[in-house]
């Protein structure tokens, strides 16, 4: 809207007297008579530009275009609060003095005003969260009946309370908009940013939340590239670890490049781990450090599995799902860690154990843990035994299918709102489940079934999609069934008792 841009720029100067009831002299309750005799007497004392004062002049003569200007004045206040409102406090004025003044006025003077001085530096946790309070007591129809008893003395047809409403949610996002722009480099809006979602969400204040998610999506947009760019830093020292993993610069440099990625994200995961809720964009990097996880136990680094497993968890404790898949990996590979080392001896390295004839107990456990890992959503996971090389485990985390649209592991839990994606993945690994459940013969492989149905139940037994991406799916579904049924042939020949060939024990094995 082009009033909600003025009002920005407004903002982003943090200039109350461009306010054009403050350029002119007069409050809401002017009449038009008024507002000429302002204009004049504006012009004649060069006041400001000419064109400064023709807009502010056109812009109060107009019903509509008036609304956001009336509601950047501090209405309900006395004369000398709106001097002290539009008072300039010195520089360097503390975030309490800010604080303080501010006390004294209304909810939506007092928004404004906090709102215009944080957007001149980095607001610190205290003033976001003032202002986020400040917003969330402003009643938009106690605001409504006030402009309707000052436009009806001015003779101004009253302002209908819908758009009263949707005045006070652009000056919400308005002010939003110019603090997150004034965080210099904008990364460094992300501790007092997550100061403030920690406390309000331990409030359980709804109103509150939802005043928070308007100021968190302001940083999610501005710091898009920055994401991005960290997300690739990630992806690249995941790379690096991959090929030299028992270099210790190499996890120092993941370890790096998690924190910056968390410290960047780490509000926006907060907020999307309490509304339950968060994009595919947030699963870049927690899924690149799985695939780097599933190549490292492939590779059986099980050292360098712990020492990714450290960084990771701190980097995605904000994210119950991913950290509770890292603790039950770390168990799984000091497991297997442990189970490897008592079979190769004190003089046998855990390699030439698995090689042996006398290793089927360490077999029948690295079998188990694969499996476990494959539904824990470990992309390219898979383990080998004895000499071959063929993959024993497929991950449940299927890939996309040729020149296919994206298909997303859903996060698990109920009642989400799915894009598109991630009903393409519910309704695909449906159908390869479908013909696995066909496959289901030994006891073995009834076990892998139900872990991994269970994993698919706890994504997409109950979830919100739009009806044109279901039906779509629902179609893709149809044409890509022989693909999808070779993703379940897949699936069914990497399980290690399957796997003959690969010396893994079969069902009967003791």
């Amino acid at each position: 809207m082009a009033t909600n841009s003025a009002n920005r720029s407004q903002l982003s100067e943090s200039n109350p007297s461009a306010q054009p009831f403050r350029l002119l002299g007069i409050d809401p309750g002017a009449t038009a008579r008024e507002i000429e005799a302002a204009l004049k007497l504006a012009r004649q004392t060069g006041l400001a530009p000419e064109t400064t004062l023709a807009e502010a002049h056109a812009s109060l003569l107009d019903p509509v275009r008036r609304l956001p200007s009336e509601l950047a004045y501090p209405l309900g206040s006395t004369p000398d609060q709106v001097d002290l409102f539009y008072a300039e406090l010195p520089a360097g004025v503390s975030d309490e003095e800010i604080l303080q003044t501010s006390e004294q006025f209304a909810p939506l003077p007092m928004a404004n005003f906090i709102a215009r001085y944080a957007a001149r530096r980095g607001a610190s946790s205290e003033l976001l969260l003032a202002l986020i309070d400040a917003h969330t007591c402003i009643d938009a129809s106690e605001i409504q009946q006030a402009l309707q008893s000052l436009r009806r003395r001015a003779s101004w047809p009253p302002p209908p309370v819908a758009n009263v409403r949707d005045g006070l949610n652009d000056l919400l996002h308005a002010h939003c908009v110019a603090i997150i722009d004034a965080y210099d480099p904008v990364e460094s809006a992300a501790e007092p940013l997550a100061e403030t979602t920690r406390e309000i969400l331990a409030t359980g204040d709804q109103p509150l939340v939802q005043t928070l998610g308007v100021l968190l999506a302001t940083y999610r947009r501005a710091v898009e590239e920055l994401r991005a760019s960290a997300e690739r830093q990630v992806d690249q020292a995941c790379q690096t670890m991959d090929q030299r993993p028992n270099d210790a610069i190499s996890i120092e440099g993941l370890a790096a490049a998690l924190h910056r990625w968390a410290s960047l994200c780490r509000p926006l995961l907060q907020f999307d781990a309490h509304q339950d809720s968060g994009g595919p964009e947030m699963n870049v990097a927690p899924d690149r450090v799985f695939g780097l996880l599933g190549a490292l136990i492939n590779q059986r680094q099980y050292l360098a599995v712990l020492q990714v497993l450290d960084p990771a968890l701190d980097a995605f404790k904000s994210i119950p799902d991913t950290s509770t898949r890292l603790a039950k990996i770390r168990e799984i590979v000091r497991r297997m860690q442990g189970t490897a080392a008592n079979e190769a001896g004190p003089n046998q390295p855990p390699t030439a154990a698995a090689g042996s004839r006398d290793s089927r107990h360490l077999k029948k456990a690295i079998a188990a843990a694969a499996a476990l890992l494959a539904v824990l959503g470990l992309l390219g996971a898979y383990w080998t035994f004895g000499s071959g090389t063929a993959p024993s485990v497929a991950s449940a985390s299927n890939p996309p299918l040729p020149n296919a649209e994206p298909e997303l592991l859903p996060p698990a839990g109920n009642g989400q709102r799915f894009p598109r994606e991630y009903v393409r993945y519910c309704h695909f690994q449906e159908e390869r489940l479908r013909v696995v459940k066909q496959r289901v013969r030994a006891p073995e492989d009834v076990r892998a079934y139900n872990a991994l149905a269970a994993d698919y139940n706890s994504r997409c037994a109950n979830f919100f999609y739009q009806d044109e991406d279901l039906r779509l799916v629902k179609e893709e579904v149809i044409t890509k069934r022989k693909l999808l049924e070779a993703d379940a042939e897949r699936i069914l020949s990497t399980w290690p008792w399957r796997n003959g060939a690969a010396g893994a024990p079969s069902a009967t094995s003791k």
